[in-house]
């Protein structure tokens, strides 16, 4: 597979869906035992045996897969290639979730390539181990869920355009005030009509299937967008950071259907605590 060939994403895309199930594999069995041991990063992120093992898991895969590609993963950072491709991984997203034996966590696994200048995820891989569930997508070929064994299925963003009958979800107040924009989480909490705790990866992909409309992410790394910013995309919704630029390296994200995000956006301008 050469990179820039756009006949290869759907192949990265089975590649990427391996090597996350590869990475759910070796997690799932530290899932909910009472004898997991939890570290703590320089950043007070928490770390377990199974975000390791996971990460080890699809990196085997992908360097077997596609051994020239670049590797930028959570737990064991960025290593050069020579193809011009490069994976970006998070093994466990919501580490938290995991070790309170919450099956809101994920594995993400994404591609990027070099397409018409600009460095993008051309596919991706998202999987939700503790419900079984996997979203996957290509550039330009659409996003797609399946459940177990099940045939895929083309899933798409919601038509809804009026923020009181949306659903927003976030992942913890603290993280909005820790960024100074508690008066964006107030403010969203009064125009939406509904609000959920369901952060990380798992809330974009309600999003990309209509089960929700917003997510706004004051905290973030590259890692945990990679991948749900493509399904997100390809499923009709949209990616930005939340200066409403389309970037996945800013450290912040807001993730919607579309049809609200300027509406999101200006909330989030307006009512920033430094505002």
């Amino acid at each position: 597979m050469s990179a820039c060939d756009p006949s290869a994403r759907p192949q990265l895309a089975e590649i990427a869906i391996t090597a996350a199930r590869a990475g759910a594999a070796a997690a799932l069995p530290h899932f909910r035992r009472a004898d997991l041991q939890v570290e703590h990063k320089h950043d007070d992120s928490p770390v377990t045996i199974a975000d390791r093992q996971a990460e080890a898991a699809i990196r085997a895969v992908i360097s077997e897969a596609c051994p020239d590609d670049g590797w930028l993963g959570e737990e064991t950072g960025t290593s050069e290639g020579c193809s011009g491709r490069r994976w970006i991984v998070d093994p466990i997203d919501g580490t938290r979730n995991f070790v309170r034996g919450i099956p809101l966590w994920a594995t993400l696994v994404a591609c990027e390539d070099l397409v018409e200048g600009h460095r993008r995820p051309v596919a991706a891989a998202v999987l939700i181990p503790g419900l079984d569930e996997c979203y996957h997508a290509v550039l330009g070929g659409g996003a797609w869920y399946r459940r177990g064994e099940a045939a895929p299925q083309a899933i798409r963003v919601s038509g809804i355009s009026d923020l009181a009958e949306a659903l927003w979800c976030f992942e913890t107040p603290t993280w909005f005030a820790a960024c100074g924009r508690s008066r964006v989480f107030s403010a969203m909490t009064e125009r939406c009509g509904l609000h959920r705790g369901l952060g990380d990866a798992y809330g974009h992909m309600l999003v990309a299937s209509g089960r929700a409309e917003v997510v706004i992410e004051p905290h973030l790394a590259i890692w945990d967008v990679a991948a749900t910013s493509l399904v997100v995309s390809e499923a009709g919704g949209r990616f930005s950071d939340l200066d409403g630029a389309d970037r996945l390296d800013s450290g912040h994200a807001l993730v919607s259907n579309g049809h609200l995000h300027n509406a999101a956006l200006d909330i989030v301008r307006c009512h920033s605590d430094a505002s």
